[in-house]
């Protein structure tokens, strides 16, 4: 009858239904976690060796970054190895990109630093300690990580928040040349704050506008007086002579026959560590060692909610450059090798690996160019060079970490600064860039002059403000905008 067929077409019915909230939630859990997508997809045969090569060569790469950059977060340099173990391997599950490297980044390392010295000193001075002078650097390295965490937690959240409300358009308003204009600024800000180490001299800490002028008077009146070590200067001297002149004249020949770059970070630190056990560098000639480095993996703590008020304008900035570096490079390579890459899934896989990271002790990372176009060139196909890299990495902090602790500080800030040559290079591209467009040559030059000459946080808010202006000014006369710009590209 009618009510035994309506009956039938509601169970009949029913199957189709399930089917599809089944297909609707394992399309949303796929596109949350792209890698339930490529993992079951995954060739041994095509990639696995592919993946194998660039993630142990990667992850050589990590040890002598990882170590050097914590020395600009302000942390100890465990935590730096801690970061480029977890980062990468959050990012696995929730990133698109089959080639960006996250890790530790000098820029992204120095803004979270100078956060860090800040927030840190108002928290000691606004108290009564009785510390000795040894006794509160390490006090200060312990609460370090409670900014950090509370810094890495805010960052996070600022970049999921920004994919739920699809916010993802407003990264296109920092052009390119307010990106390049910074992150030039901030490397001047890198390779200054490497001065006193690579001389061997005390410093007292400096913050604010206008830092960079203060620190290089005190380096300028310690070298007047001679206020420095001569050993940790030498040894500075031929370690940045060697990284350069291979890296810059041994590299071309040796890419010649591989693609793969030859560690030269890694064997300074080796080298560096058998002379300074050899010929006790830190008790004869009194040069600065790394000291401790505790083997084994961080234990997990929540973040630290408290410092979040003190720290949402470094998290904003932070967020942006985490946001604007990474995902331009993830465009950039996928284009490249014809995939796509989800901007949107992006915001929300680089706020998750700040979140998780945030319950261990490491800083907000990003994507190093360095590294990706080594994960490139190894031919990498997907993220699973990362558990290979990870590998290392925690084969390194079990078994090889405590033998680094004789290595002198100086040869870790050489790592540094010789890394920045290519970012210093790009100074050469001013007067091409002043010629196709003054326009954009003006916004360069005055992101840079305000990250130098102002700090790291205000030349990005400068630069921004420019470009903003600029889009608005080129909208209202109906000209091509740079939004429209960076959605074509």
């Amino acid at each position: 009858s009618i009510e035994s067929s309506s009956l039938m077409e509601e169970t009949s019915g029913r199957p189709s239904m399930v089917r599809k909230l089944g297909r609707k939630s394992l399309n949303f859990l796929t596109s949350f976690l792209p890698i339930l997508q490529w993992l079951p997809r995954y060739s041994i045969k095509d990639n696995l060796m592919n993946d194998m090569v660039g993630g142990f060569t990667v992850g050589i790469m990590h040890v002598p970054q990882g170590i050097a950059y914590a020395s600009l977060a302000g942390v100890r340099p465990v935590v730096g190895l801690y970061t480029s173990l977890l980062a990468p391997l959050f990012y696995m599950f929730f990133g698109t990109s089959r080639h960006i490297s996250i890790g530790v980044f000098a820029v992204v390392s120095l803004m979270c630093g100078a956060c860090n010295v800040r927030v840190t000193d108002e928290f000691f001075a606004s108290a009564s300690f009785n510390y000795t002078d040894g006794e509160l650097i390490e006090a200060k390295l312990d609460y370090a990580m409670n900014v950090l965490s509370g810094l890495g937690f805010l960052v996070g959240l600022i970049q999921i928040s920004m994919g739920l409300l699809h916010l993802d358009f407003l990264i296109s308003f920092l052009s390119d040349q307010v990106v390049t204009g910074f992150m030039v600024g901030a490397s001047v800000h890198v390779f200054v704050a490497q001065l006193d180490k690579l001389l061997g001299v005390v410093l007292p800490r400096r913050g604010g506008i206008g830092k960079l002028f203060v620190i290089l008077r005190d380096v300028i009146q310690s070298v007047i007086s001679l206020n420095i070590n001569v050993y940790t200067t030498a040894a500075s001297i031929i370690a940045i002579f060697f990284l350069f002149s291979n890296k810059t004249f041994l590299d071309p020949l040796v890419k010649r026959v591989t693609p793969l770059p030859v560690p030269y970070d890694l064997f300074l630190l080796i080298i560096g560590t058998i002379l300074s056990t050899i010929f006790d560098f830190n008790g004869i000639y009194k040069m600065k060692i790394i000291g401790k480095i505790p083997s084994g993996l961080p234990s997990i703590t929540p973040p630290n909610l408290s410092v979040v008020p003190h720290v949402i304008g470094d998290a904003v900035a932070v967020s942006i450059v985490i946001l604007v570096v990474s995902i331009s490079m993830a465009k950039l390579f996928a284009k490249k090798h014809k995939y796509e890459v989800n901007v949107r899934q992006e915001f929300f896989a680089l706020g998750i690996v700040e979140s998780l990271g945030s319950f261990f002790p490491v800083w907000p990372s990003s994507t190093a160019l360095a590294r990706t176009l080594v994960y490139e060139a190894a031919g990498t196909k997907t993220q699973l060079a990362t558990v290979f890299s990870s590998s290392l990495l925690l084969a390194v902090l079990f078994f090889v970490g405590p033998y680094l602790e004789l290595l002198p500080v100086c040869f870790l800030s050489c790592v540094i600064v010789v890394a920045l040559k290519g970012m210093f290079m790009k100074l050469g591209d001013i007067p091409s860039l002043w010629r196709v467009s003054r326009i954009d040559g003006v916004i360069f030059v005055l992101t840079l002059v305000a990250t130098i000459s102002l700090d790291v946080i205000q030349g990005l808010a400068c630069g921004a403000a420019v470009s903003v202006i600029h889009v608005l000014l080129a909208s209202k006369r109906g000209g091509f905008t740079e939004v429209e710009h960076h959605q074509k590209r």
